[in-house]
Order: C-alpha cells, then sequence, then structure tokens
C-alpha cells in the first residue's frame, strides 16, 4: 500500500484531480468509521471529514514522502477537525440566550408603543425561528417543536416519535446544536 500511496501522492500533486478523488473513496469510510463519529457523533461527521477533506487539499502540495501511508497523514488530518469542531461547540453561546436577547422587553408600565414594539420584535423572533426550524432535519425540527414550543415531557417527546428516552435526550441535544448552528447564519 505504501508504494501504492507514493504514486497516488505524486499523481495529486501533479494536479491529477482523479487521483484526489481515488484517496476519497479508499479513505473516507474508514475516516468517518474509526475517526471522526467516535470524536464527534454521527450528526457532525460528514462535516469534518468535509473540513478534514479541504485541509488535505489545500495541504497536499506540500505533503513530502517518509513512508508514512496516507491514511495515517488523514487521519491526523482528522483528529485534529474533531478537536476544532469539538471546541467550537464548547464555546457556542446557547440558541435560547440568542432569542431572549433579541426579543426587546418592555418597561415596567409599558406604554402603547412600547407594547407594539414588543410584539413586533417578538413576531419577527418567532418568523426567524420557524424558518431555522425548516432548514434542519424534519426529526431534529419535530423533537424542538415538541419538547421547547409544544412544551410536552421528555417522555411524551420520545413516545410520539417513537424512541426511547435515551435516544430522544440525544436526538435533542443534536437537534438544538442544529439549531445554534443554523441562528447563527447571516
Amino acid at each position: 500500500m505504501d508504494e501504492d500511496d507514493r504514486e497516488l501522492l505524486e499523481r495529486i500533486q501533479r494536479g491529477d484531480g482523479e487521483g484526489f478523488g481515488l484517496l476519497f473513496d479508499r479513505t473516507h469510510r474508514w475516516l468517518l468509521q474509526c475517526v471522526i463519529v467516535p470524536r464527534v457523533g454521527q450528526s457532525d461527521a460528514e462535516d469534518v471529514l468535509s473540513e478534514t477533506f479541504r485541509a488535505a487539499l489545500a495541504s497536499i502540495g506540500s505533503f513530502e514522502w517518509r513512508g508514512i501511508g496516507l491514511l495515517h497523514w488523514l487521519a491526523a488530518i482528522a483528529r485534529r477537525k474533531s478537536l476544532e469542531h469539538r471546541r467550537s461547540l464548547a464555546r457556542a453561546p446557547e440558541p435560547l440566550g440568542d432569542l431572549l436577547d433579541e426579543v426587546e422587553l418592555a418597561d415596567d408600565a409599558p406604554t402603547a408603543d412600547a407594547e407594539m414594539l414588543r410584539r413586533e420584535a417578538l413576531e419577527r423572533t418567532r418568523e426567524r425561528v420557524e424558518r431555522t426550524l425548516g432548514t434542519l432535519h424534519e426529526r431534529y425540527a419535530r423533537a424542538l417543536r415538541l419538547r421547547l414550543l409544544e412544551e410536552r415531557p421528555r417522555a411524551a417527546c420520545a413516545e410520539a416519535l417513537g424512541v426511547t428516552l435515551e435516544t430522544f435526550d440525544v436526538l435533542l441535544h443534536r437537534a438544538t446544536k442544529s439549531f445554534a448552528k443554523e441562528w447563527r447564519r447571516p
């Protein structure tokens, strides 16, 4: 495999796009299953894989052959990208906090104008929430609607989705992360 990797590397460094496609075909499943999914979970794995190959493409021109297979090099990039991804999620603000920041609350003694402004801001926020939910996977959007908008108990949400309570908790966590990611988009 090492000599085959070396030939493939030389092809890619000469600008052979098919060579890079071949590298992807040979390695992407293993990278997903063995490196990325265990570190970031299934829902974010494709994004991290994409970042891994983007970084590899950007740096493959300066890659020097030292007898180490391309898979090992890609695995190191995937580990780094997985770590960066986890760190970025840890720094991300919770979407509910963003929502509350955007809704302007009226004074203690609201005037008619202040109340009208508050209702308009609330309506804009509701519309943005619906637009954001519309960009999510249908199952994620349904989980968020059931739990947060309809305020159903976790067990009732799990039953409505036909999953165990533990699976619902994972689903809700991933749905919240996806919502937060979409919410922050301009």
